[in-house]
């Protein structure tokens, strides 16, 4: 198991978590997944353009919202568009974006470059 934790103070951005292959991309083009979390909960998978840890939501336990609201623009929740819009917890470090609006696949992007993947304790 994998626990992810901001790479500036090392707290945990996420509970155990177990890897899984990326989804392939032609469901982003029909539109079968818009709405709904890319990833199950307790997974994460690594984004093949970007790099990007990208995990389910609820699985963000270790992150709060930018206090900028023009970065969490979007109609039924944060589209993503606007950069990164979680912080983490422990030290407010920008960490991740949250894409949870009506018209987008449901997830969290953590940033590579702010994030460690580490071994959970068992």
């Amino acid at each position: 198991m994998t626990v992810i934790t901001c790479a500036h103070c090392q707290q945990p951005l996420t509970g155990e978590l177990h890897e899984v292959p990326f989804p392939p991309d032609p469901a982003v083009f029909t539109g079968e997944r818009m709405g709904v979390p890319l990833l199950d909960r307790g997974t994460y998978a690594i984004s093949p353009a970007t790099r990007a840890i990208v995990l389910h939501p609820d699985d963000a336990l270790g992150t709060v919202p930018h206090a900028s609201l023009g970065r969490r623009g979007g109609c039924c929740g944060p589209d993503g568009l606007d950069g990164p819009n979680l912080l983490c917890r422990g030290c407010g470090a920008e960490v991740a974006t949250e894409q949870t609006d009506c018209w987008v696949e449901h997830l969290v992007a953590v940033s590579p470059e702010a994030a460690v993947l580490g071994t959970g304790e068992h």
